[in-house]
């Protein structure tokens, strides 16, 4: 979310009924009937085991919004999260007092974004969408390069991606590139990501998140999946 705890990127978390007897395509046919961003299948809250669908017809190895809304969903339900295994892997989880939400992860898990430096955050905010020739592209430029500060965008066309609010993939392969700890202010609503190199691989990601129970409509059909999964 950005400084005034609004926008950000939403994830819709998914806590699965023990023993749950559903298939990866069927979670991944009901993200993209949901048609929220990205949808996370808490399978075992206790060993972190989860799996996240994007609502574009594919899931997700590793993604940095939804594993941050899925530590501070669990945490707000009592767990104490340490790590979290998507199909990726194993990403290491912590939640700071002041309801900061951090995961390390190595950045080749990452969607293979590209970045396109510009010479001013104004030229930015300016953007409808990429410039001419970019798709899978992150543009940045600096704000503030002493306090190492980024104002930066995102758009992915080829998939079908609008704009992403909040990116923590690429804005960790930004980190590893530019070999310093980040403040991203990113998307049109400058959503706040934090970032810092933990070595030559990994990249911590911190952000805040806020929960909220999702529309009726949802709740409709996700319940209707668990009663049903037979027939989906």
């Amino acid at each position: 979310m950005n400084a005034d705890g609004a926008y950000g990127n939403p994830a819709l978390v998914v806590m699965e009924p023990e023993h749950a007897a559903v298939t990866s395509e069927q979670r991944q046919a009901l993200a993209d009937r949901l048609g929220v961003p990205a949808t996370v299948f808490v399978q075992d809250p206790v060993r972190g085991l989860v799996s996240i669908h994007g609502s574009y017809g594919q899931p997700i190895r590793f993604g940095g919004h939804p594993l941050l809304g899925t530590v501070e969903v669990l945490h707000r339900l009592g767990f104490v999260v340490r790590d979290l295994t998507p199909t990726a892997g194993l990403v290491e989880c912590r939640r700071t007092d002041d309801g900061t939400v951090w995961l390390t992860a190595p950045v080749a898990w990452s969607k293979p974004w590209r970045h396109y430096e510009m010479n001013t955050p104004e030229e930015i905010e300016d953007l409808s969408a990429l410039p001419a020739g970019e798709d899978f592209t992150q543009v940045w430029a600096w704000i503030d390069p002493d306090a190492g500060t980024v104002r930066a965008r995102l758009w992915a066309p080829r998939i079908g991606k609008g704009e992403d609010e909040a990116c923590g993939s690429a804005s960790m392969l930004l980190t590893l590139k530019l070999g310093r700890p980040l403040q991203v202010l990113h998307g049109r609503h400058r959503s706040v990501i934090r970032t810092r190199p933990v070595d030559d691989v990994r990249v911590e990601l911190g952000g805040r998140c806020t929960v909220e129970e999702p529309p009726a409509d949802i709740l409709t059909q996700v319940t209707a999946f668990y009663d049903q999964p037979a027939s989906l």
